[in-house]
């Protein structure tokens, strides 16, 4: 992830997903859901900064659970 401050005055997302890393359209889709999804439930204590997402390999058979758990610490460590 990486993080930048903006000047707009929230926080943005973007995600860099390759099909290669993650695999076929149905697990990039599903993991963007994921990240949009824990991205909304944080935002409000973020700060205004661009949050960019890149997936890595670990994540093809990792349980929606550990990714969400996984965005949350990192989401927090931004905060810190």
């Amino acid at each position: 992830m990486t993080v930048r401050s903006n000047t707009h005055g929230g926080p943005r997302l973007g995600l860099a997903i390759a099909a290669r890393t993650v695999g076929n359209a149905v697990a990039r889709n599903r993991l963007r859901r994921i990240i949009r999804d824990a991205f909304r439930l944080a935002q409000h204590g973020l700060p205004a900064a661009d949050f960019v997402i890149g997936a890595r390999a670990g994540v093809r058979g990792a349980e929606s659970a550990r990714i969400r758990a996984s965005l949350a610490a990192l989401f927090a460590k931004v905060v810190r």
